[in-house]
């Protein structure tokens, strides 16, 4: 399914189909079929394990048969999401078990799985955080509805910016030529079995800042400063990305809305792949305030729907 180089401790994917949704804009659902079509090997997947699961294969005594293992993981992940869908307690301890056997997990690592509300969502089935104990990485999977049985013109309207196979190669691209903090990271996707799997971004409950960002600052950086503390902004991200916050009158900075701050931010990001987010601005769960390692509040886009030249 992936290529992997066996002397090397670092995962190392070169799989033709992650490599080429990585580099390519796919501008409809049909030309990522294509690309899938020409790979039926990969069973409608493409991306890579999260790689501290994979950091745990290298130190195991299945370092030297990873491939068969992985392939097994993709299996067995297919048949735990599908269980999820009735019973979220079996679930998990079958993904605990099959992390366990893998040497993934240790004896008091273990996942627990919480089916989150996705009513409203036109494209989503179900949503399920995987929360892992004892150091365990979390995750999120993001399940998708069945659209195969809809009329044919209605099915290529909903799939133009939305669903399997456009999310799951927005994001890849994304992740691959942005590698910015401030956009979630896909681990994989099983378009035969219809869902994503990604880091958990965990929002802050009831967050509020102690930060407001104000109408007008002495300078730019001022209020660089603020963004910052409130939602994990740095300088040279802003300035690298040619960011418009506001503008200067009469030795003063004066501040653009906050919601206009984050679209420009992610608008400045796209726009360096020609590319962009056509409902930002009208839906803010299109993103999350979390925490970065350090403890500190950051922004993330969570939502790839929408995305388009």
């Amino acid at each position: 399914m992936i290529n992997i180089y066996s002397n090397s401790n670092t995962p190392s994917f070169t799989g033709g189909i992650t490599r080429k949704l990585g580099r390519t804009y796919c501008s409809c659902e049909q030309d990522i079929v294509d690309i899938f079509n020409k790979h039926p090997q990969k069973n409608g997947i493409a991306g890579q394990l999260p790689k501290s699961w994979i950091e745990k294969l290298n130190a195991s005594e299945f370092v030297n048969n990873k491939r068969e293992v992985i392939q097994n993981i993709y299996q067995q992940f297919a048949s735990i999401v599908k269980t999820a869908s009735d019973n979220v307690v079996e679930a998990a301890d079958k993904l605990t078990n099959v992390l366990r056997n893998y040497k993934i997990l240790t004896e008091k690592q273990s996942y627990n799985i919480r089916k989150i509300n996705t009513s409203g969502y036109s494209h989503i089935e179900n949503g399920y955080i995987l929360e892992g104990t004892n150091g365990a990485e979390s995750l999120f999977v993001k399940e998708f509805k069945d659209l195969s049985n809809i009329e044919p013109r209605l099915y290529k309207y909903k799939t133009k910016r939305d669903g399997k196979y456009i999310e799951l190669a927005r994001a890849l691209q994304l992740n691959n030529q942005l590698k910015d903090r401030h956009i979630m990271h896909t681990n994989w996707g099983d378009t035969q079995n219809r869902f994503m799997v990604s880091e958990y971004v965990k929002p802050l409950k009831r967050y509020k800042s102690k930060i407001e960002i104000k109408e007008s600052y002495n300078n730019e950086k001022e209020l660089i400063e603020d963004l910052n503390k409130k939602y994990g902004f740095r300088y040279y991200e802003i300035k690298n990305n040619n960011v418009k916050l506001g503008f200067e009158y009469e030795d003063k900075f004066y501040s653009y809305p906050e919601d206009r701050i984050i679209y420009n931010y992610f608008f400045s990001l796209l726009e360096k792949l020609n590319l962009k987010h056509i409902d930002l601005m009208d839906n803010p769960a299109n993103y999350i305030v979390s925490k970065d390692k350090d403890g500190n509040p950051l922004l993330k886009l969570i939502d790839f729907g929408g995305i388009s030249k």
